[in-house]
Order: C-alpha cells, then structure tokens, then sequence
C-alpha cells in the first residue's frame, strides 16, 4: 500500500452525546504508477455513504432521546422495544435503530399505547429530499400522459376540420 486515507467525522449533540465515524481509503503503488492519482468515484461514494450515516443515525437518535421525554411531567417514558428502519436519502438508503416509546403511564393512566418517533420525520420512510426522485418520476410520469393526450386532441382536432375522405375503387 502507497498512501492510507483515514477521513473522520465526528458530531456532537446539544445533550453531549457524541457520534463519530471513521472511513478508510488505501491507494497502492500499483495504482499511483498507472496514473490513478486522487480520489476515485467509488471512493467518493465510500465517503458519502459512510458521511450520510453518520449524520442520519446521529440526528435520529438524538430525536428519538428529545422525543423519550414526555412534555408532561419530563420524565422518560419506557421502552416498547426497537425495531430497524430503512431512510431513503438523496445519498442512499440508510439503515437505522427505530425506538419506540410507551405512553408515559402517570401523565396517561390506563392508556396502552406506543410510537415511533422516527415514523414523525420520516413518515414514508423517505426524508424531503430522499423522496425528490420519486415524487420528479410522479410528475414525469404525469406530465407524459398529459402531453400524450394534447398531442392527440390536437391531432384530432386537425383531422375534425376536414371532410372524410371516402375511396372509390
């Protein structure tokens, strides 16, 4: 090995939690002779990917925890159980801890109920973003259908101006 690239990200929410990823690139001697000099696309998408969860997963959790609180009494509230669930990004999907939570039981007596706070951001399993490919695949999708149909009443409306031909044989 020539080179080693070790890139490191690390976050820090506002309760102190910190969060931090490591992604490492070898480049080799073999490639440096061929020409193979900086960074490669899937060594960019290696950095992305790994960038992307790093900051998903940290930013769930950290709402997941400001959810657990109940506004009431501001105590936590139990544990249901965990679950994993898929996020699309613009980056790529991103696999991540869903929590949920159990009512709080004195601010809720007799109700038995959870939910997973994730399901609050993300409620079709796609951020904003994430979901713009499909939503611009909608509208494509859409807007083809549209003009299909003006091209052909244009069309139609051509050949309505004019009187049938009629063949004689």
């Amino acid at each position: 090995m020539a080179v080693e690239w070790t890139i490191t990200i690390e976050g820090r929410n506002e309760f102190g939690d910190t969060c931090r990823k490591e992604v490492r690139i070898d480049k080799s001697w073999k490639g440096l002779f061929d020409g193979d000099i900086g960074l490669s696309i899937n060594d960019g998408k290696k950095i992305i990917a790994t960038l992307q969860s790093a900051v998903v997963s940290h930013e769930a959790e950290t709402y997941s925890l400001f959810r657990r609180v109940c506004p009431d009494c501001h105590t936590f509230r139990p544990v249901k159980g965990y679950t994993t669930r898929r996020i699309r990004t613009v980056f790529g999907t991103v696999e991540d801890r869903n929590p949920r939570w159990m009512l709080c039981r004195d601010c809720h007596p007799g109700m038995v109920a959870a939910f997973a706070p994730l399901n609050e951001i993300c409620p079709d399993r796609a951020t904003p973003r994430g979901d713009s490919r499909q939503r611009l695949c909608q509208r494509l999708t859409c807007n083809a259908t549209t003009v299909h149909s003006f091209g052909a009443w244009i069309i139609f409306q051509g050949f309505a101006d004019r009187p049938a031909r009629s063949s004689m044989t």
